[in-house]
């Protein structure tokens, strides 16, 4: 076990212990917005109603959902960040379809990336893998 360990703490993480961080990793989990959808989105059966529908008759019950990133600082790797949330052009970028069905209620200034990551302590510039 010693030799394992040796291994993970040299940056070497073998695939039966791919779960464990060296020593020294650290974890943020940065809220960047929020998002509203139906609720047979993420909850199984019933009809799917968009924001555009939201005052007809079928319309089921909408959730709210967080959007998350994970930045992660690795003692061997760097800074590496997780998924990277929807953006500040989210409506532009992903279109009528999707924003209507997944639709921002949410955007503040703390949520651009850049302003999430620099509450770390971190810097965008200083990401070394996405």
């Amino acid at each position: 076990m010693a030799g394992i360990q040796e291994q993970i703490n040299n940056g070497a993480i073998p695939a039966h212990v791919s779960n464990v961080c060296p020593e020294g990793t650290k974890l943020w989990l940065l809220e960047v917005g929020w998002l509203e959808c139906d609720e047979a989105f993420v909850v199984r059966g019933g009809n799917i109603s968009l924001r555009s529908t939201e005052n007809k008759s079928f319309v089921n019950k909408r959730r709210q959902l967080p959007m998350y990133c994970i930045l992660i600082s690795h003692p061997y790797e760097g800074l590496i960040l997780w998924e990277t949330g929807s953006g500040k052009d989210y409506p532009e970028v992903w279109g009528p379809v999707v924003s209507d069905a997944f639709s921002r209620i949410r955007y503040e200034p703390k949520h651009e990336l850049r302003a999430a990551i620099e509450a770390t302590g971190n810097r965008i510039e200083d990401i070394r893998k996405m």
